[in-house]
């Protein structure tokens, strides 16, 4: 039979055998690290699922070897700095 209670001389105390617990700020950390591991895995899965050929607002797909020609240009923005104003 194993004994699970002894006493322990160098700290003169009876002691339960088994390992040192981590303490108080070791399980914030390793939860923390934890958290942010599985969040940013979730990030990247969530980021890099999609195919680049969807709309990003109905997430339609797109053919991008039949695409029809646009039915009118898009219009550039009056702040964009893509052209210069006389």
């Amino acid at each position: 039979m194993v004994k699970n209670y002894v006493h322990c001389e160098t700290c003169e105390r009876d002691v339960f055998l088994g390992r040192k617990n981590f303490d108080k700020m070791y399980d914030e950390v390793l939860v923390f690290l934890i958290l942010t591991g599985v969040g940013i895995l979730i990030y990247l899965i969530l980021r890099y699922s999609k195919k680049p050929n969807t709309c990003p607002n109905c997430e339609s797909e797109f053919d991008l070897n039949n695409l029809p020609a646009p039915k009118a240009p898009i219009p550039l923005n009056q702040n964009s700095h893509t052209h210069k104003v006389v």
